[in-house]
């Protein structure tokens, strides 16, 4: 019973006994989490507890928000080879703040993870993606895009030792990649940024041995069904699920696939072999494209492609 007249029980006050963590007295989580019912955990527990429910009642956006899909999004980022020391470096927040999430929240007393976080806590890290960019030196990434742009420049005549040469690593490394179908996120930027200056350059073929070079290059990318860089949505190539345009033959790149043509005719390429591999169904249907368009490829004619593209 109750009354007006009735005294107040006595409040039993209990000290923090976490290993780690040190609450403090005054603060709604002593309450919660210690048991502690001092005057001042208990009026700042109060103060909480009708703040929550004003917001409730006003429609306010939550001071905690459930973390269980943040600490889901952070793992999946962990899986894509981005730590959670560089998960919070990308959000913006300390990586005590992510441990807390994901491992073990030391204010509590079994040790789970932190079950509620704030809500700008939760949208910084859910903004975080996985990514080329956002990957650590030494992050181990899915290379999707990294063999794709090896391929693309092994398409264009430009041997896996010529590349390793520019990359500053060894011929094992590129090799590496291809068995593992990974990379560090160091080496995925460096092979982007060869790519982006060599996808319209052709490789050197000023000696014989150049020209020999490129020849197997090309043959062996011919073989294993590479494409060149022009088949290639600069926006897609490290999307797993996107191919290259090997069936848009009349879009807007077919002058790119026309030059690509000609340059395959410099080095040697069969030409009817060479217009397959850029979509068409033989070396007279890519002719007639090319002279429709007035390229220069419409006055390649075999067997002396070389000489007139040169």
């Amino acid at each position: 019973m109750t009354g007006p007249n009735m005294v107040r029980a006595p409040r039993i006050a209990r000290e923090c006994t976490h290993k780690r963590a040190r609450h403090q007295h005054g603060t709604a989580t002593m309450y919660k989490l210690d048991r502690c019912r001092c005057a001042p955990c208990t009026d700042d527990a109060t103060a909480e507890e009708r703040r929550r429910r004003l917001d409730a009642f006003i429609g306010a956006e939550p001071r905690r928000v459930d973390a269980g899909p943040v600490r889901e999004h952070v793992r999946a980022l962990q899986a894509a080879g981005i730590g959670y020391r560089r998960v919070a470096e990308l959000a913006g927040v300390s990586p005590s703040t992510v441990a807390k999430i994901i491992n073990r929240d030391p204010s509590r007393a079994d040790g789970a993870p932190q079950r509620r976080i704030e809500p700008g806590t939760a949208r910084r890290l859910l903004a975080v993606r996985a990514s080329i960019d956002t990957a650590a030196d030494g992050g181990v990434i899915d290379a999707t895009g990294t063999l794709r742009r090896l391929h693309a420049l092994h398409a264009r005549g430009w041997s896996r030792r010529a590349l390793a040469i520019r990359l500053g690593v060894e011929h094992n490394t590129l090799s590496n990649i291809e068995r593992t179908g990974t990379a560090s996120g160091r080496l995925a930027r460096a092979v982007r940024a060869l790519y982006e200056g060599l996808w319209d350059v052709a490789p050197p073929s000023a000696t014989a041995p150049q020209r020999a070079a490129v020849t197997r290059t090309l043959r062996w990318a011919e073989r294993h069904g590479w494409v060149p860089p022009a088949m290639w949505n600069d926006e897609e190539i490290d999307d797993p699920a996107a191919s290259p345009a090997v069936e848009s033959v009349e879009g807007d790149d077919v002058v790119e696939r026309l030059d690509e043509l000609l340059f395959l005719a410099s080095t040697g390429e069969d030409l009817d072999r060479a217009a397959r591999r850029l979509g068409w169904g033989s070396w007279e249907t890519a002719r007639r494209r090319a002279v429709l368009h007035g390229h220069p490829a419409g006055r390649l004619r075999s067997p002396e492609a070389s000489e007139v593209a040169a």
